[in-house]
């Protein structure tokens, strides 16, 4: 769908990631793109993997969702589904050409063989900031990924595939 608002944009990303198009999940984001996962950041620099989460804009972006895509859409017996809501605890902020949208997410992965199936969930609130661009489309230009008290977060997840 054309992103003419910021929840436009968000529920693209959403359809994107489901149906692993990496061509519409792209042109979610602007050219000045920055994933931030602080909490992963430490987490990452205390395992000795400080660099894990630097420099992570745009084209790394794309390249981690391109290969969690290639991997789970060639393996049959996985499934990877998504959903986000908007958070009851953080109120979204939509002015004239900026926006800032709280989605609380759950990311799990089914993986089943003849025997046994089993789930991985990610979970957390993730910030989208955006602002209106070109052709009046608006861009994630900052994505925060909030990780809940307990578990693993969808920076957890994307650090598997970086």
């Amino acid at each position: 769908e054309t992103p003419q608002s910021p929840e436009v944009t968000v529920n693209n990303l959403l359809f994107a990631y489901n149906e692993m198009i990496i061509s519409n999940y792209q042109t979610c984001f602007s050219d000045s793109f920055i994933y931030s996962a602080p909490e992963d950041s430490i987490d990452a620099v205390n395992d000795g993997r400080g660099d894990l989460f630097a420099n992570w804009n745009r084209s790394v972006e794309v390249s981690v969702a391109n290969n969690i895509f290639a991997t789970y859409s060639e393996n049959d017996s996985s499934n990877l589904i998504l959903t986000m809501n908007p958070s009851e605890d953080y109120v979204d902020l939509i002015e004239d050409s900026t926006a800032v949208l709280h989605r609380i997410y759950d990311l799990v992965i089914i993986t089943s063989n003849e025997d046994t199936s089993f789930t991985t969930s990610y979970s957390g609130r993730a910030v989208f900031h955006l602002s209106e661009e070109q052709l009046n489309w608006w861009t994630i230009h900052l994505w925060e990924d909030i990780p809940e008290e307990t578990g693993d977060d969808w920076g957890d997840f994307k650090a598997l595939f970086r």
